[in-house]
């Protein structure tokens, strides 16, 4: 989110995250009603209209503003000079969010609306891991391929292995998927430590 934003907006924004987050643990996005959604923030409809189209435009709000704070957490507290300790931090606060927030993640379905959300998803992402891979290159790092196919290797590899860890975290523990990823980061960046 815009540190620039009025103090008043902020809390707005907060506390429709905050509700929106909360109802989400009840119940699937087409059941909640921006009427409840304000109701429990406590914000009035025409303060949502006025930011918000509609449930869904906020959804992706919200989906786009929990990246950006995870992004800043990976930016603050990783080493920019070594790409493997980079792009681990950022599959391990990756696979920290989805943790904290399955009970979301989970009941939501692949139809028309949420389709555009998980592109959301991949956009950011995606431009976090450009914007780091052109800076590796740019500092002589090696890449098995050029930038843009890169890319694309790591934000499927990413994706992937958090789906398949969500899917089997009963037998598969975090920790065991975040070993398996350095492991490759390691190949990937043809690195022997």
């Amino acid at each position: 989110m815009e540190s620039s934003l009025d103090l008043r907006v902020q809390k707005s924004y907060d506390a429709l995250i905050t509700a929106l987050l909360d109802l989400l643990k009840e119940k699937s996005l087409d059941k909640i009603t921006v009427n409840e959604l304000c109701q429990k923030a406590r914000i009035r409809r025409p303060t949502f209209y006025k930011h918000f189209n509609d449930k869904y435009d906020f959804f992706n709000f919200t989906a786009q503003s929990l990246q950006e704070h995870y992004i800043a957490k990976v930016e603050e507290k990783t080493d920019d000079t070594h790409p493997v300790r980079y792009f681990i931090t950022l599959f391990q606060t990756m696979l920290d969010a989805i943790d904290e927030y399955q009970k979301v993640l989970l009941p939501l379905k692949i139809d028309g609306t949420s389709f555009s959300i998980f592109e959301t998803v991949d956009n950011k992402l995606n431009q976090q891991l450009e914007k780091r891979l052109r800076h590796f290159y740019d500092m002589g790092y090696q890449l098995p391929t050029n930038v843009d196919f890169s890319l694309q290797v790591l934000l499927g590899a990413f994706k992937q292995a958090a789906f398949w860890w969500l899917k089997n975290q009963e037998t598969l523990s975090k920790k065991d998927v975040i070993d398996e990823m350095n492991k490759t980061l390691r190949w990937f960046f043809n690195m022997q430590y």
